[in-house]
């Protein structure tokens, strides 16, 4: 094929899918599939991604199947722009992308989100001792839902069949925000809570944890936080002594959100753009072909050569 061939399949494949050009243009998909990573590469090299002036990084791991398992995403806070990706979830997934980051560059960078994980800290550590790290508060709030339904089965191991019956089917009323239920499953959130004082003192600290997060001012926030920390730890609910003691020892980053507001929402949205990839490349592409496909849809420089 010559180049202006594959380019035109190229800028097809932004639109359509692989299955319909093959059709269309009386190639095999696979052929479609690789004029398209060809040009990609192309003007992955001519139009390199420019670490200048980045402020601010994301830093979260994608489940992509059993077959490609995690990939680990780095993207810029305020564009929104992919970075990295690379396969594995460990400090070891960073390596690379660190390596190649000038002095300069990695002076720009003030604050990184990540979960609250130890590996991409370690990471974060070693190579970026002078940026602020944030932790994301979709994790902390999945790690409250952890203890809520630790809670919950635990409370479940001590009841008879009778109130078994109770609470079977009712971990979503404990785990949704009740303005989200409807007024009877209002009704049914607050039997359940009448009737269980360990799960109702688990509800009450999840809907506090929620309410740190909507505050728009620090000062507000923070407050919030340490009264949080402190009902957390004088609860009788181990999970969340547990969890109250953890999130003590890293306030700051906790903290960091507050100040900075980054979250991991940028990268889930990737999720929409990861299915329509796998569409119109019959399936998963190779981690490098993804990495290209995700930079050509978030990067304003990704321009076509041809």
């Amino acid at each position: 094929m010559t180049l202006r061939l594959m380019g035109y399949i190229s800028r097809l494949m932004q639109e359509t899918s692989a299955r319909l050009l093959s059709g269309i243009l009386r190639l095999s998909q696979s052929s479609i599939l690789r004029a398209d990573k060809y040009i990609l590469e192309l003007t992955n090299k001519a139009r390199p991604i420019n670490m200048n002036g980045r402020h601010g990084l994301i830093i979260d791991e994608k489940f992509l199947g059993r077959d490609k398992k995690f990939v680990t995403c780095v993207i810029d806070a305020y564009t929104g722009e992919i970075l990295w990706l690379k396969e594995g979830k460990s400090a070891d997934s960073l390596e690379e992308f660190f390596s190649e980051l000038t002095l300069e560059q990695k002076e720009d960078i003030e604050v990184v989100s990540i979960d609250r994980g130890n590996a991409y800290l370690k990471a974060l550590r070693q190579h970026l001792p002078h940026v602020k790290v944030s932790f994301d508060p979709f994790h902390i709030v999945k790690n409250v839902n952890d203890a809520i339904d630790e809670v919950r089965r635990e409370v479940c191991k001590k009841l008879g069949k009778e109130e078994k019956k109770l609470i079977k089917g009712k971990r979503y009323l404990l785990l949704r925000g009740e303005e989200n239920l409807r007024e009877d499953k209002q009704e049914e959130l607050e039997e359940l809570l009448q009737i269980n004082k360990p799960l109702q003192e688990a509800y009450l600290l999840k809907e506090e944890i929620r309410l740190v997060f909507q505050f728009s001012s620090f000062e507000r926030c923070s407050k919030a936080f340490e009264k949080w920390l402190t009902l957390a730890s004088a609860s009788s609910l181990k999970p969340f002594k547990r969890l109250a003691k953890t999130l003590s020892r890293h306030a700051q980053q906790v903290l960091n959100f507050f100040r900075y507001r980054l979250t991991s929402g940028r990268i889930e949205g990737m999720n929409s753009m990861i299915a329509r990839i796998q569409l119109k490349t019959r399936g998963l592409p190779s981690v490098d072909y993804l990495r290209l496909k995700l930079r050509q849809l978030t990067s304003p420089s990704f321009t076509r050569l041809f």
